[in-house]
């Protein structure tokens, strides 16, 4: 990696080109906030050219969600050290290609109830579900979050399991 602006043999600026989306959908599901998610994914590849030294090699992808992590936690720290009460935003999973409003509506409720049932879970579970929804392999999971395999497998079978529950008793909740 050495050189100016390349990650093997591809240059920065692919690498930008082919991650950035991915990159930004991440940090806005645990942001839920489309500036901070923009500003954090800036950050990101920021950080990420500052550290071309310690990238020996491995996978890109899970290098850059490593390091947007890592961005993430740290403006997260800052945050509780000076709470400040973020607006609520719609869902950014609604489907623009979708033509029938009823289903537009049906997907934004349920894109909030997962957004809300996420922010019951801990940070490890909530990371490693949207993680592994990106896709990535328990390897690369543990890589990015700097845990072990196990515990990836662990925290993620506990928080479906966590939001299973939630959701039932939510169903349940609404028919009483």
């Amino acid at each position: 990696m050495k050189g100016c602006g390349g990650v093997g043999k591809v240059s920065l600026d692919d690498v930008y080109k082919l991650h950035v989306n991915d990159i930004y959908r991440y940090l806005f599901r645990l942001t839920r906030d489309a500036r901070q998610a923009e500003d954090l994914t800036q950050e990101t590849f920021f950080r990420a050219f500052l550290s071309l030294d310690d990238y020996h090699g491995e996978k890109v992808r899970p290098w850059l969600f490593k390091v947007a992590y890592h961005a993430f936690v740290d403006w997260h720290r800052k945050q509780v050290k000076r709470p400040v009460q973020l607006v609520e935003q719609l869902p950014d999973r609604a489907d623009p290609l979708v033509e029938d409003p009823a289903e537009t509506v049906v997907n934004k409720e349920m894109w909030g109830l997962a957004q809300e049932l996420l922010r019951q879970l801990s940070e490890k579970q909530k990371q490693v579900i949207l993680l592994a929804a990106i896709p990535f392999s328990y390897a690369e999971i543990a890589e990015i979050l700097g845990i072990d395999v196990a515990d990836v497998k662990r925290s993620l079978f506990r928080g479906r399991q966590k939001m299973r529950k939630l959701w039932r008793d939510g169903a349940d909740g609404e028919e009483r």
